[in-house]
């Protein structure tokens, strides 16, 4: 368990890690953009195009997430919240909301926690991740110099950052170790180790993005439809593998049909960008779980030489096999060692988390089941519905059991967000449940007329006639 002077200072360093992250990401936009400039200005017309389709799909997919994280507030909120992501400041806006510690709204789906590493999930998705690929496409069949190189391992290096504070930052928040204490705890008290778990964790995602992405180029060499057909097949066992251990459900709980959408996105997303990056969060039972996070790491490995011996075996161009094979050696063994340096440094007993075969749905159910705290059994009604159905009578018994009793005590937890997630045919008494249905009903006006005089405010005065 982390010290109380850590748990203390967390929140400054987790502030300082969001905050120069959002750089960051600001600055690859920038370069990115850049690099798509010198495609179009050089005459390669190709890559610039990818490169426009890799920027428009990020856009595109960030504005999805607004519009679903948003859509219960109304479409102006959405329209207000989709203006930072077409101008490129999503990152800062997400950031300054972690900073002043502001809280999740209600109609919103996750926190905004979640929401910036749901959001570093989508550009690493559909823009770091693609970015390099075509960098080193070019250079790999083009030839370049030591600045495009140097400009490769910067983005490298960038979004190996985002994966490690994403990872460090889920880890060291005490809430998540209060709530999840098996899996969430393996960055050490001990400031030295922490350091070096943080730094392990960076050049770890770096290494094995450059890895994937060589990958892909030499596949690309080989044809493009191996491409498609290796991270076809490879999505399409995870996908399988999810659906025949009835764990296909993501945990957020945005009900309805949307949750098809949701689930299936969130898979796909999850599993590319862990395929690419190994960020370690993603071992988690909700997204890959343990086990499976381990198979691909290993399969991510062990594709690159593959690849290279039968791109060779092919025929394939000398100057590009030479200098694949140079990366390899060097890539593929520093980044195995950069993760023993972060297997070693880890708190022990959370190694066998990599191994986990724990599903989504068991951890949902743990959560309620295995303990006495009732904030942590409250959980369950913030994840979907699909992940707990099956002790649905039991959740339903404790709230028939307990409602009276937390009316008296008014626990800190039972808030007015936590209070609308318990489905009102659950509140025992006739009266609780007439008294809790107004109080919603009132809550529900209350916030449509702060809409309506907030859009009242910012309307033009209409001229007065002469």
């Amino acid at each position: 368990e982390l010290g109380k002077g850590v748990v203390k200072s967390a929140p400054w360093g987790l502030m300082f890690r969001v905050c120069f992250g959002a750089l960051t990401s600001m600055i690859d936009l920038v370069t990115d953009v850049y690099v798509t400039y010198m495609f179009w200005s050089g005459g390669k017309i190709g890559y610039f195009k990818a490169s426009v389709a890799s920027l428009i799909a990020s856009i595109c997919l960030q504005l999805s997430v607004v519009v679903v994280q948003n859509r219960k507030l109304g479409f102006g909120r959405v329209l207000k919240e989709a203006v930072p992501v077409l101008i490129g400041f999503k990152p800062a806006v997400d950031a300054y909301r972690i900073a002043s510690n502001a809280k999740q709204e209600k109609g919103q789906l996750i926190d905004h926690m979640a929401e910036l590493a749901v959001m570093k999930g989508v550009e690493m998705f559909a823009e770091s991740i693609p970015g390099v690929i075509i960098q080193l496409m070019a250079i790999i069949k083009s030839g370049s110099d030591t600045a495009a190189w140097i400009s490769v391992v910067i983005s490298a290096l960038t979004t190996g950052y985002s994966s490690a504070s994403l990872s460090y930052d889920f880890d060291t928040d005490p809430g998540n170790r209060q709530l999840t204490p098996h899996f969430y705890g393996y960055v050490p008290a001990n400031p030295r180790k922490r350091s070096i778990v943080f730094l392990t964790l960076m050049i770890f995602g770096a290494g094995m993005l450059m890895i994937r992405c060589l990958t892909i180029v030499l596949l690309a060499m080989i044809g493009n439809l191996w491409v498609f057909i290796y991270i076809g097949i490879d999505l399409g066992l995870f996908i399988t593998s999810k659906i025949l251990r009835g764990d296909f459900w993501y945990w957020i709980p945005a009900g309805g049909a949307t949750e098809i959408y949701t689930s299936l996105l969130a898979r796909i997303l999850a599993k590319i960008v862990s395929d690419f990056t190994s960020i370690v969060h993603f071992r988690h039972p909700y997204e890959l779980g343990g086990f499976y996070w381990s198979f691909c790491f290993g399969l991510t490995i062990g594709s690159l030489p593959t690849v290279l011996f039968v791109y060779n075996k092919q025929g394939g161009i000398e100057s590009v096999v030479s200098s694949s094979l140079k990366l390899l050696y060097i890539i593929i063994p520093s980044t195995l060692a950069v993760f023993i340096v972060f297997l070693l440094n880890i708190n022990k007993k959370y190694r066998k988390s990599f191994v986990s075969m724990e599903r989504g749905k068991d951890l949902g159910m743990r959560g309620f089941l295995e303990t006495d705290n009732e904030e942590v059994k409250a959980q369950v009604f913030t994840r979907s519905r699909h992940l707990w159905n099956s002790i649905e009578s039991e959740v339903q018994d404790w709230v028939e059991k307990s409602w009276s009793r937390w009316d008296d005590e008014k626990p800190t937890w039972l808030d007015e967000s936590m209070k609308s997630r318990i489905p009102l045919e659950w509140i025992p008494s006739k009266e609780d449940k007439e008294y809790e249905k107004n109080r919603r009903e009132k809550v529900s006006l209350r916030y449509s007329f702060l809409k309506k005089r907030r859009k009242t405010t910012i309307s033009p005065v209409p001229r007065q006639s002469p």
